[in-house]
């Protein structure tokens, strides 16, 4: 870990983190769901949206949490401010994150690494889900948003936050948290050959609950988080696309089977899946066939298999052409109405008169929640331009 020079003022010195860690462009935006998007150069992201895109599918730079609840309150609530809940982190595992920052309901908080983590590694992408999963439990965090690796975070530049100076963070300086439990399991060495070709739309939840029974097999120790890494690992390297409540759904029903010594992979059931003994394309068994009869029928059964193949591709491709049109209409419909917004301000400053959101709506005719909207962005954008 390191400590920066207080060379420069706290915003200044974190964007400079920000811009050598983060890619050259990324995707961002104003509101969270609009936020995997549109890209931007990252000066530009950093600068005029309140949600970013940190760490990369490929690479992992800062590891961020989330806390929304504590105890009984919102964890805004329980701890009031920034500097109580610093407190409380270092009280309970005394390494100072890099920056913390305020949400509606209570804070992010991140820790940056010297070296990158690239996720084809297996074993320090194992040891980074470890960290995360032992600070989230000491912490109480919300697991399923501090378990991320990577995806949307509020952009600290445009938050309340507070930034330590401190970087270059190392794993091994998370080490002593984790359970030494974790290192008699590697769920990420896997001994599982996964068959890319059913990791398909429409049937990726069943091929990766199939996956983790076979991984669970056999084990004589085995807990949640176990199955959970070995799933988000195919999920990463694999390029499957499953979102984390999906994943977490699929390792607690799998660590239940194992539990009740019910793992039986081959023939094993799920309330949401169907037998998988019987291949997707649920062929009956073949029998009394001679070789020339059974050549013929597996190769009728190769084109069939195919053929659905395609065609679950082309649908495939067709959803995101239709996403794809959708954004575009989203986005140009988005411009239109900033557009409207800015030039009714434009008009209202050059007549001199009171810009404000009833006088917005009124010139460029539009809803005053829309008005809202837009202005509040431009004033971000003025402020921070």
């Amino acid at each position: 870990m390191t400590v920066l020079n207080k060379y420069k003022n706290e915003d200044e010195q974190l964007k400079e983190l920000l811009l050598k860690n983060l890619p050259k462009r990324t995707k961002a935006g104003n509101e969270k769901h609009l936020s995997n998007i549109y890209q931007y150069p990252t000066i530009k992201a950093l600068n005029k949206y309140k949600f970013i895109n940190f760490n990369t599918k490929d690479r992992i730079s800062f590891l961020i949490f989330d806390i929304d609840k504590f105890e009984d309150k919102t964890a805004k609530e329980h701890f009031k401010n920034i500097y109580n809940f610093l407190d409380f982190i270092t009280d309970n595992i005394g390494i100072e994150p890099t920056y913390i920052l305020e949400t509606n309901k209570g804070f992010h908080f991140a820790y940056h690494l010297k070296n990158h983590i690239f996720t084809h590694q297996r074993k320090p992408l194992k040891y980074v889900m470890d960290i995360k999963v032992a600070i989230t439990r000491l912490l109480r965090c919300d697991e399923i948003a501090s378990h991320r690796l990577y995806g949307v975070w509020r952009n600290p530049l445009l938050h309340n936050f507070y930034f330590s100076q401190k970087i270059n963070y190392e794993l091994n300086d998370f080490k002593k948290y984790i359970p030494k439990s974790e290192f008699t399991n590697t769920p990420l060495r896997l001994k599982v050959k996964v068959d890319e070709n059913e990791l398909i739309e429409g049937q990726r939840n069943k091929t990766l609950f199939k996956y983790a029974m076979k991984y669970a097999k056999g084990k004589k120790v085995l807990n949640k988080d176990d199955i959970l890494n070995f799933l988000i690992n195919i999920n990463n390297s694999k390029n499957v696309g499953l979102g984390n409540i999906e994943l977490i759904q699929i390792s607690n029903s799998t660590f239940k089977y194992w539990q009740n010594g019910k793992i039986l992979y081959g023939t094993m059931k799920d309330e949401n899946l169907k037998v998988v003994n019987s291949g997707v394309m649920e062929f009956e068994k073949m029998k009394n066939l001679s070789y020339d009869e059974y050549l013929e029928e597996t190769k009728i059964r190769q084109q069939k298999a195919a053929n659905r193949t395609l065609k679950l591709r082309d649908k495939e491709k067709n959803k995101k052409q239709l996403l794809e049109a959708k954004q575009d209409y989203i986005s140009k419909l988005q411009t239109q109405k900033e557009n409207l917004v800015i030039n009714a301000i434009l008009e209202l400053q050059e007549q001199k008169l009171k810009v404000n959101i009833a006088s917005i709506s009124k010139i460029a005719k539009i809803d005053r929640r829309t008005a809202k909207k837009y202005f509040l962005n431009y004033l971000n954008y003025e402020k921070v331009s």
